[in-house]
């Protein structure tokens, strides 16, 4: 028997995913129990941890989560049913007390609202604990004492917690580790669960926790995080701190207000190893982590160069605007919005507080997308040419310019539109440029392409005009495979080395899918797509709209969109309408494609389909990439289902699964070696 806190479990499955395994050096076969306690206990971590140990002989049922404290004597609370029972929670319960120990909750008036002998509300509240394991009191401590205990004798944990039906206990937070912001309750091992994923940060050396500046209306996130590699490396450094940033915003809603990059001294713990998030807040407030911001400060700087105050009325207004969309002081005119922060949500509310504040009719997507500093941006709206749509078609869209690796180009999703990328592009900052390929048609007075050659012509002479010669990088994302396909294929006639040609869910012959897809199905795609409908609604809006005129079905959409929704996406009928017909010239130059000749290879990225199951799926369609590759390719299961592949729930564990494959394949790794070097990752 063992124990482990669940950071472990992580640093392990780090080592031991760059080799292959090695049976005779280690036999496990006579584990019978892990216990993982003093954090919050990560399944998915678990569930990774238990497959690359299961070659040494590791039984699937010895990881037993656990809780515990000084105060009882550590671990006296195990949950024995984990294996069976919580394998798909992203947290699991804690289990059963020990014999003897009793638990309940309580609310915020201090009335009990479960217990070990009447378990079952859902309610959380504060765990409250009795036993003979439950120490007396604190030395020397009469006031720590009397304020650890209620009236009635019960030991007040701090932790906010529930138990269900069997009387097992989960944990929500505690009363002590959570942030208020604006007067919601965010709790930190929450979002430290998900830092803790990013390749950027050490292993459970990441904490949030809050802090309230002089003259703050609320609490305020800081996360303080030991970078995973040199800390001497400013490249590396910064990587981290945008990478925190990014998932902090898509996880919760909003930006950290400090990112600090300590040492793991400076991260105070327990001496059960836990966490001790008072005294980080303390030690922010009181100056002494001021070296830490200072060092974030000034690796950003180097990357987004020195501040730059605006000049002139636009460029002023334009920096406020800036600032209010990010909930930053200020911004420097020559950083792109993209570096500071700004994610796909942050473009629509940018594009509407511009045409409202410049009292524009409209600002053309790609105007913000390919000028998205203060100054060029100021330069095109002042010039009096943003009115009248893109000043020239340019489908290349530079969503990410730092890193000198390979640059990635992707192109665009049968919708044509690349804003599914702004999220995803941010966690290659520092490593290599990351453009997208917009479809021809948003501007005004832009024609639809004519054929799939036009297209493809299209983008690989706007990536020549980037990246001259090779060895080149594409991916396509849905329908966008195909044209990466394409490209790939065009730049090796041209004699160009193609290393990377990714496929996010698409199988190589598209033409039956899209003589399918009607202008209902296509205009219902879009809506989905854009969140105006759910999933749920798909059926029934299709059996109601087949039989309107065209204008009729996209005006009922739009009649029946969330308000708010509509709001934030500055969308019209007249803009959906010229949106879903775009999206229906992209359907039509698929129904006559059929893909022909080859590619040296692809790497494939799988997730759960529009219908059947995902093996069906992976077997009897994505796998007809083998006739047209001259190597074996690679394919890579990610979460999410087709429409959320890169949503803010799963874009952060597909970004390090799309980097390290692109690693693989720039390094020249062949998919055998891979599938060797990762068995619990490749298929």
């Amino acid at each position: 028997m063992t124990f482990t806190p669940n950071f472990l479990f992580g640093q392990i499955n780090q080592a031991l995913a760059g080799r292959p395994p090695a049976r005779d050096e280690v036999d496990l076969s006579h584990v019978r129990h892990i216990i993982s306690g003093g954090e919050a206990t990560v399944t998915a971590t678990v569930r990774d941890f238990l497959a690359a140990l299961a070659p040494y002989g590791l039984r699937q049922d010895v990881v037993v989560p656990a809780f515990g404290m000084t105060e009882t004597c550590a671990g006296s609370v195990f949950n024995r049913d984990f294996a069976a029972r919580d394998l798909r929670t992203e947290f699991p319960p804690l289990g059963r007390p020990v014999g003897g120990l009793r638990i309940r909750i309580t609310d915020g008036e201090g009335r009990v609202v479960a217990a070990t002998d009447e378990p079952g509300s859902a309610d959380a509240g504060e765990v409250q604990l009795r036993g003979p394991m439950v120490t007396a009191g604190y030395f020397g401590d009469d006031e720590a004492t009397a304020a650890a205990f209620t009236a009635d004798g019960w030991f007040r944990t701090g932790d906010l917690g529930s138990l269900d039906a069997d009387g097992r206990l989960t944990l929500v937070g505690r009363t002590k580790d959570s942030i208020i912001v604006n007067g919601v309750n965010y709790y930190s091992h929450d979002l430290e669960a998900a830092l803790d994923e990013l390749d950027d940060v050490r292993r459970g050396q990441v904490a949030a926790f809050p802090t309230r500046p002089d003259g703050a209306d609320s609490e305020q996130l800081a996360v303080a995080f030991v970078p995973a590699g040199d800390a001497a490396d400013d490249t590396a450094v910064y990587r981290a701190i945008v990478a925190i940033r990014s998932s902090t915003v898509m996880h919760w809603g909003f930006r950290p207000q400090l990112i600090l990059p300590v040492t793991e001294e400076q991260i105070p713990r327990s001496n059960l190893g836990k966490i001790q998030r008072t005294r980080l807040r303390t030690a922010v407030e009181a100056g002494g982590l001021d070296a830490a911001a200072h060092r974030a400060s000034e690796v950003s700087t180097r990357f987004l160069g020195v501040h730059v105050p605006p000049e002139g009325a636009a460029e002023t207004a334009l920096a406020d605007i800036y600032a209010r969309v990010l909930n930053v002081e200020a911004v420097p005119v020559t950083a792109s919005f993209f570096d500071l922060g700004g994610t796909s949500l942050d473009v629509l509310r940018l594009k509407l507080e511009i045409q409202t504040g410049f009292g524009i009719d409209d600002v053309p997507m790609a105007t913000l997308l390919q000028a998205p500093t203060v100054r060029a941006l100021a330069g095109r709206l002042t010039g009096g040419r943003s009115a009248h749509g893109d000043i020239a078609y340019d489908p290349l869209v530079p969503l990410q310019v730092t890193g000198d690796g390979t640059p990635l180009f992707c192109v665009h999703p049968g919708l044509g539109e690349v804003l599914v990328f702004v999220n995803l592009a941010k966690y290659f900052t520092g490593e290599r440029p990351f453009y997208a390929l917009r479809a021809r048609g948003f501007g005004q007075g832009e024609s639809h392409f004519a054929s799939f050659d036009e297209m493809v012509s299209t983008y690989v002479d706007a990536m020549r005009r980037t990246q001259p010669s090779g060895p080149y990088a594409v991916a396509g994302y849905s329908y966008g495979a195909a044209v990466a396909f394409e490209m790939a294929k065009r730049l090796e006639a041209d004699g160009e080395e193609v290393k990377f040609v990714g496929v996010f869910n698409l199988p190589p012959s598209i033409s039956g899918r899209m003589n399918e897809i009607t202008f209902t199905d296509g205009a219902i795609n879009l809506a989905l797509f854009l969140e105006l409908i759910a999933a749920a609604d798909v059926e029934g809006l299709t059996t109601r709209l087949r039989g309107l005129p065209d204008a009729d079905q996209l005006a009922y959409l739009i009649d029946q969109a969330p308000q708010r929704r509509l709001t934030e996406l500055d969308l019209t009928v007249e803009r959906f309408t010229a949106w879903v017909n775009l999206a229906q010239s992209m359907v039509h130059l698929g129904r006559t494609y059929e893909p022909s000749g080859s590619v040296a290879r692809t790497q494939v990225f799988y997730c759960t389909p529009l219908r059947g199951t995902k093996e069906e799926w992976l077997n009897n369609q994505l796998r007809h990439w083998d006739d047209f590759t001259r190597a074996t390719n690679r394919y890579t299961e990610v979460d999410g289902e087709h429409y959320t592949l890169m949503s803010p729930q799963h874009v952060q564990t597909f970004q390090a699964t799309l980097r390290r494959e692109l690693g693989r394949a720039l390094a020249g790794q062949t998919a055998d070696s891979a599938d060797s070097a990762d068995p619990a990752k490749s298929h």
